[in-house]
């Protein structure tokens, strides 16, 4: 069996739910940091292809409350960033697979592991 292209929809979705839930944890890794401002970013990151995101520089958070709101502001960024880099991902993935033959995979089934 071949695998000649993955559907963007899927892939896109798991890698912004991936990127949400590691994202509050990142977010207060930074307000802890000694760092002047903190970075969050939106866009597509591929590392170190490529970096077409917009950089959002925010002070560090002076209220609890405000740092609520940086964390959840955050995660909406990395969902869309890692949204956009699955796309991408995919869509290059898709591309090389159609001129160069797909990737060989095969497929397990439960009887055969019984």
């Amino acid at each position: 069996m071949r695998i000649m292209s993955l559907r963007v929809g899927p892939v896109a979705r798991v890698l912004a739910i991936l990127y949400a839930a590691v994202s509050p944890l990142a977010v207060i890794l930074m307000m802890f940091s000694n760092a002047r401002y903190l970075r969050i970013p939106l866009g597509l990151i591929a590392p170190p292809l490529v970096y077409l995101n917009i950089n959002f520089d925010i002070q560090h958070p002076t209220h609890f409350l405000t740092g609520i709101l940086l964390v959840l502001f955050g995660a909406a960024c990395y969902a869309a960033t890692g949204w956009l880099t699955g796309a991408a991902a995919v869509v290059c993935f898709n591309f090389i697979a159609s001129r160069t033959g797909g990737v060989e995979a095969s497929v397990m089934t439960k009887d055969a592991l019984t």
